[in-house]
């Protein structure tokens, strides 16, 4: 066959050349790529894995902020917030840390006593107003008059709204003996009220009692497990016992807890002798709670939900294990751990989940709760009195948590 004239039989020098320079470049091109495909991941992992001292890497990133974030760093809240991560363990949501300032209002919370006037405000965001939410007796704010639903519109010469909640507190608490001037609204009034009061070294109330019936059936409810709770209670169950109570139902419903010798000093009038409860720590090391035999010999029943946690729990679960008494109302929360706070030298502290506390019958409850022996739910819309309030009455009707349990234990 004849070839066009256009063809050729051979490739020029200049061409050889021009084709050889692009196979091995190609060729080179196709080696590399698989190269990285091979070897690429084990590259790529071993940059990300490269280790780095923390304190190293701590000063790398400080070293970053100083150099490119956009405003100045305060050092202080920098490092509280190296703390508060330090204590964030993703597997336990009790250990925190709490810097000097908070680490003081807690060591007040917890004690149940603070220097101040007596009551507890709450702020309403719709109206803007401070309102007395509770009004302790006694105190120096029972005794000027303050009453519960006051407004309170000035605190020492600064004009009071929920703007500047976060300050009534400090502005109402001071040296003891020392006075404070409020003006307060009374709404059921419609008048204002110029007082004066003189701060006092006030015991926070977490009990309180009634007679419920004519029959000798006695409550009382326990709100918080604080250091002034066993003193509280004995003067409670004295004073019911001196009115005739032979039957006790104990309201633990919305008690978040508290202090471990709290509980155990009133599981010791409740609870026969024997063991209250045990804990257990990261290394097997159990510590046993007794009571002695020198308790209330009279029919108990005890009303939870779904916010009795911690002490509140350990007192139900001892009173459900020993047979004691009668658990009414619904599963309780479930926090069936121990923490420890411990206080460093500027006064700040770290509170750390040290251990986990059983039953009687060995049972930790931990994220189950305690399941009672007569369920009961509360209606939708029922919330529990304000007993701080010596005029406040417990309608039973109304609280059917409350009317099952004074059908159970007047069956005993």
């Amino acid at each position: 066959m004849n070839k066009n004239n256009n063809e050729k039989d051979e490739f020029t020098p200049e061409e050889k050349k021009s084709y050889l320079t692009g196979f091995i470049t190609g060729v080179l091109a196709a080696v590399l790529v698989i190269m990285l495909v091979i070897s690429g991941p084990m590259l790529y992992h071993t940059y990300i894995k490269h280790d780095m001292d923390p304190k190293a890497k701590a000063e790398a990133i400080y070293k970053l902020m100083q150099k490119y974030y956009i405003d100045d760093i305060d050092k202080d809240k920098m490092y509280e917030g190296i703390y508060l991560g330090m204590t964030s363990i993703p597997t336990d949501r009790y250990s925190y840390y709490m810097s000097t300032e908070d680490a003081s209002e807690y060591n007040k919370n917890t004690s149940g006593n603070y220097v101040g006037i007596g009551i507890t405000v709450s702020g309403d965001t719709k109206t803007k107003n401070v309102v007395v939410h509770s009004v302790y007796n006694p105190s120096p704010a029972h005794d000027s008059g303050i009453k519960k639903d006051d407004i309170i519109r000035n605190v020492s010469g600064v004009d009071i709204s929920v703007d500047n909640y976060d300050d009534v507190v400090d502005l109402i608490r001071g040296p003891e003996n020392t006075t404070v001037d409020m003006t307060v609204y009374r709404p059921s009034e419609d008048k204002e009220y110029d007082i004066t009061c003189t701060r006092k070294n006030v015991d926070i109330n977490t009990v309180f009692g009634r007679m419920l019936n004519a029959d000798g059936t006695g409550y009382i409810r326990i709100t918080n497990f604080d250091g002034v709770t066993p003193d509280q209670f004995r003067a409670e169950l004295a004073n019911l016992e001196a009115r005739g109570m032979d039957k006790l139902v104990l309201d633990l419903r919305d008690n978040p807890g508290g202090l471990l010798t709290s509980v155990t000093e009133i599981a010791d009038l409740l609870i026969p002798k024997g063991m209250f409860t045990y804990t257990e720590d990261k290394n097997g090391k159990k510590d046993y709670i007794y009571v002695d035999d020198d308790c209330l010999d009279i029919p108990l029943c005890v009303i939870v939900n779904g916010s009795s946690a911690s002490a509140s729990e350990l007192m139900t679960g001892a009173i459900k294990d020993t047979g004691v008494g009668t658990v009414v109302g619904e599963k309780t929360f479930g926090k069936g751990v121990v923490q420890t706070p411990f206080t460093l030298k500027d006064g700040s502290i770290v509170k750390l989940t040290t251990s986990r506390y059983y039953t009687p019958s060995g049972v930790c409850i931990d994220g189950v709760g305690i399941s009672p022996d007569v369920e009961v739910k509360a209606d939708a819309d029922f919330e529990l009195p304000d007993l701080s309030d010596d005029n406040a009455d417990i309608d039973i009707n109304k609280d059917v948590q409350l009317k099952k349990a004074i059908e159970v234990i007047e069956k005993k």
